[in-house]
Parts: structure tokens; C-alpha cells; sequence
């Protein structure tokens, strides 16, 4: 192998997320398979959107990147697939439809200048509020953080007043009587801060989203041959262990907010619910209008019928 390199990481997300554990993990994964002659630095819960962080793993300021799907459609539309409203919510789901998209997240994120290393999964994203949602008259009253387009859309159609931020600006707004409620699935580090501000969680499985590490292309491809393969064998490793922990993630949550005095609840208002989910179905056909070849083929793979839509 040749001289040792050292890697820079950066993530907007704590530690204690999934994604946020699987940087970690793959810090260690490739220390361990490179006998130390690669590391990383891994920095959480940076202050920085994913376009940024897109834009530094590609120029170099950072050599790894990790990226929140739906925040990545500024940079091309295709990402935004990752977080659809309902329709991958579940783990099987997700992993089918991310086997589907796959192979042209790879062709896209080459094209901006970085190589996909991995692909992590988030536990299901729901609603968090400060108070109980007894009808859509009162969904309507709240403010409430969103994380994409996509999402915004889907709470503005229900009645809501969306506002778009990164968690991290979300929790300075909540401290501040600023916000209502949070659309997040609570992850880690995550359901300690919101369950501070919002006693109660719906989990409405709005999606089964994902992020992505990714790497700086010309340093991935100038790396000697055998240390782009362990790079890969180490993102493979911690991918796999990320998808197998999901389910158990998603049961130690929901225990965690119980025990901090979150109530969980496993269904809406029916017509709250039946408004968010046509929300959810106009919100995904504006975003199939404007959606190229590759995008259609994806969808129509995941897919099987019209009526699977």
C-alpha cells in the first residue's frame, strides 16, 4: 500500500443518528482493514446544508461527505425519489426502491464530482407536535419544520404552514416558540432535543428515507488499487449492518420517546391523514412532470402497475 492518507468527514447530523453511526463505522471499518494506513476525521452536526457539504466533498474541503436524499434535489432531481411521500415505508420497501435508483444515483453523483460510497437508511419519518392533533382544523394552526420540497408541499396541501430548515436551525426555532411541530423520525441524538419541546409523535410512515456518503471522485480514482478496495469493502460492510439494525432502530426509538414522556401514536385524524396522503400523491406528480427518462424508468421499475402508484 502506499503512504498513509488521512480523509476529513462531514455530516449535518449527530453522532447518534443511523447515518451518524454508520460515518463512525466506517471510520473504523477502514482504519481497521488498512492497519491505520487510512483514516478519517469524522465531524457531525455541522452547521452546513447538504448542497454545502455536495459542494465541499466535490472541491475537496472535505474528502467525504455525507448527504440527506430529499436536500439533494437542488443539485438534480433524481434524489429526490429517496424520500417520497408513502411510499417506501417500510425497510423492504426502501431497499427495493433503492435498488431500483441505484445504479443512476451512482451515473449522477460521478457527474457532480464525487463517488457514492454507501447508502444509509433513516427509521421513518412521522410528526412531531407539541400538543395532541385532534382534527385537520387544528393541523392547520401549526407551523411545522420540513426537510425538502417535497415534504413542504405535502404540509401546505393539508393545510399546514411548512417551513423548510435543517434540524439543526428547527431546534433553535423550537426553543424559541417559533415551531409547532417537526416532520423527523426523531433518530438518536435527534428524539432527546425534539422530545424536549414536542410531547407527542405520530408515526404516519411519511417515508423511509435515506443518505448518502459520498467521496471526492479524483481522490477515489487516484487512489492506488488496493486502497480504493478496501474503501469499498469498508462502505459495503457498514451498509449492510446499517439496513440489518433498521427494525430494531426503529423499536429502541420509539421505547426512548415513551420513556422521555413522548406519546406515540400509530394513526391521524382520518381526514388529516387522507389529506396529507393526497398531498403526498400531488405533491410526487408536479415532481413527475418535471422528471427526465431515467427517473420515469426507475419509477416504473419500482412500480410494477399504474395502480401500484
Amino acid at each position: 500500500m502506499q503512504n498513509a492518507i488521512h480523509l476529513n468527514a462531514a455530516s449535518a447530523y449527530p453522532e447518534g443518528t443511523l447515518p451518524g453511526i454508520g460515518l463512525s463505522r466506517f471510520a473504523k471499518e477502514l482504519r481497521e482493514l488498512s492497519c491505520s494506513k487510512v483514516t478519517v476525521e469524522c465531524r457531525h452536526d455541522l452547521p452546513m446544508r447538504a448542497t454545502a457539504i455536495l459542494d465541499a466533498a466535490r472541491l475537496g474541503g472535505y474528502q467525504i461527505g455525507e448527504l440527506y436524499c430529499g436536500a439533494l434535489s437542488a443539485a438534480d432531481r433524481l434524489f429526490q425519489i429517496g424520500s417520497m411521500p408513502f411510499q417506501s415505508s417500510t425497510r423492504a420497501s426502501a431497499m427495493q426502491l433503492l435498488a431500483a435508483a441505484r445504479p443512476h444515483y451512482e451515473q449522477t453523483f460521478e457527474t457532480l464530482g464525487v463517488r457514492l460510497l454507501y447508502v444509509s437508511p433513516w427509521p421513518p419519518t412521522g410528526l412531531w407536535t407539541r400538543e395532541p392533533v385532534h382534527s385537520k382544523k387544528e393541523f392547520e394552526r401549526l407551523r411545522i419544520r420540513t426537510y425538502d420540497d417535497m415534504s413542504a408541499d405535502v404540509v401546505r396541501s393539508a393545510g399546514g404552514q411548512a417551513v423548510q430548515m435543517p434540524i439543526g436551525e428547527a431546534l433553535s426555532r423550537l426553543r424559541d416558540g417559533q415551531l409547532d411541530g417537526v416532520l423527523s423520525s426523531g433518530d438518536g441524538a435527534a428524539d432527546r432535543r425534539l422530545s424536549k419541546y414536542l410531547r407527542c409523535f405520530y408515526d404516519i410512515k411519511y417515508a423511509t428515507p435515506i443518505s448518502f456518503a459520498v467521496m471526492n471522485a479524483d481522490l477515489y480514482h487516484g487512489s492506488a488499487v488496493d486502497q480504493r478496495r478496501l474503501v469499498d469493502q469498508a462502505a459495503q460492510a457498514v451498509e449492510r449492518s446499517l439496513w440489518s439494525d433498521l427494525d430494531g432502530r426503529i423499536r429502541r426509538n420509539h421505547s426512548h420517546m415513551m420513556a422521555a414522556g413522548v406519546q406515540v401514536f400509530v394513526d391521524l385524524d382520518a381526514k388529516l391523514k387522507q389529506a396529507l396522503w393526497e398531498g403526498g400523491r400531488k405533491a410526487i406528480n408536479q415532481w413527475e412532470q418535471g422528471a427526465c427518462g431515467r427517473t420515469a424508468s426507475i419509477l416504473g421499475e419500482y412500480f410494477p402497475s399504474p395502480q401500484g402508484r
